[in-house]
């Protein structure tokens, strides 16, 4: 009679650990999804990992084949390129030679040094780069490197040593997709772009995703100058074709805020710092614009603030006492605009012609240092002019 009396009892404890274990299992599985959907990769340019994917077609090209074959699982899952505790030790937890992978045994095959990776052809300037996220979590950061100008994708794999960082964002709420304008340094041949997406560790989680994404640079954009440590002390001066004058202030510090070191600034945002002129090159807090300048650096040095009144500038071009006024020697087409001058003193609103096309000048301070403002050919043109037409 116990034994019939307990049977209820005994199906009833059995029914509930069926479904404890049931219930079990199937918040697992879909933790298990979650986490899967949880990451992201870079669509535009387009990664390696997502090249290689079969919605991309990639799985056909020899690359892809040859990693395919030395292990690529992410050829199914380009956004699981990550490493679930990074908090910020990218370099401790991956290994020269393991980046493209983050070190994942079955995605070996994204680090093969191969030269017929499929690339995007770039060229120096800025450029969008875009994140694709399979989940949307807020974000400590977005960080990017290039290699070096020397190295060798098709004969090197990828190591730490051989990147320079050129770009990070600032934090960011949990987004679908996120933009960032990079500014890409003067390279030539093949190299590689290595992006970073660094989740909050804090209210967030201290999981981090990473992407190779394979650029070629253009042959016109092969050779883009140095900037120039400062201009010369009597240049040219152009304004715009009409022989107009205009009056611009010496002092481009004007109306800039002080570096704060409590502050957060991010590009494109300027301060006058110590008698100087300097733009936040990504996020920044903190970080002396005096000590941290450069072009991979956390500012951008723009140059003495030139303390003084106005001046009146002529639109001719006027001949400078330590260089010939003679105009470059690159065609100006069917521009009517004289041919820039590198280090010519430029004010807002002059026309120049360049590279084969016309550009107006946005910010004079800036088309006057020449170098890396150099219109269409110099890294950081877009800070100073616009580009009006074709000359061709």
């Amino acid at each position: 009679m116990k034994i019939i009396n307990n049977q209820p009892a005994v199906s009833c404890i059995k029914a509930f650990n069926t479904f404890s274990l049931s219930a079990v299992l199937g918040a697992a599985t879909l933790l298990g999804a979650i986490e899967a959907s949880a990451h992201g990769y870079v669509s535009s340019p387009k990664s390696r990992a997502f090249l290689c994917t079969s919605a991309q077609g990639g799985g056909s090209s020899p690359a892809c084949q040859a990693a395919a074959a030395a292990g690529n699982s992410s050829q199914y899952e380009p956004q699981s390129i990550g490493i679930g505790g990074a908090n910020d030790n990218h370099q401790g937890l991956i290994p020269d030679g393991k980046l493209c992978s983050a070190n994942i045994g079955s995605m070996n095959g994204l680090n093969l040094a191969r030269g017929d990776w499929g690339a995007t052809t770039v060229s120096a300037g800025t450029r969008a780069f875009v994140w694709t996220n399979t989940a949307q979590h807020k974000t400590k950061y977005f960080r990017y490197y290039i290699t070096k100008q020397g190295f060798n994708p098709a004969t090197t794999p990828l190591k730490w040593s051989d990147l320079e960082q050129i770009h990070q964002s600032g934090p960011a709420d949990r987004e679908a997709t996120s933009t960032h304008m990079v500014n890409l340094p003067a390279r030539t041949g093949r190299h590689i772009v290595y992006s970073i997406w660094q989740r909050d560790p804090v209210t967030d989680a201290p999981e981090a995703f990473y992407q190779c994404i394979d650029v070629v640079y253009g042959t016109s954009n092969s050779s883009v100058p140095v900037a120039s440590s400062s201009a010369p002390s009597s240049v040219a001066v152009t304004s715009s074709s009409t022989g107009t004058t205009s009056s611009i202030s010496n002092n481009t510090c004007a109306g800039l805020p002080t570096w704060n070191a409590a502050t957060v600034y991010n590009k494109p945002q300027q301060v006058q710092h110590n008698s100087k002129r300097y733009q936040a090159n990504y996020w920044t807090q903190g970080n002396d614009p005096a000590l941290t300048s450069g072009q991979y650096n956390y500012w951008l040095d723009l140059g003495a603030c030139s303390e003084g009144g106005t001046s009146s500038v002529s639109s001719a071009v006027v001949a400078s006492s330590s260089r010939s006024s003679v105009a470059s020697s690159v065609s100006t087409g069917n521009c009517t605009s004289p041919a820039y001058v590198n280090g010519a003193t430029y004010a807002t609103g002059a026309k120049v012609v360049n590279a084969g096309n016309e550009y107006q000048c946005t910010v004079g301070g800036w088309c006057s240092q020449g170098g890396a403002y150099a219109p269409g050919t110099g890294w950081a043109w877009t800070n100073a002019w616009t580009l009006v037409r074709s000359c061709q």
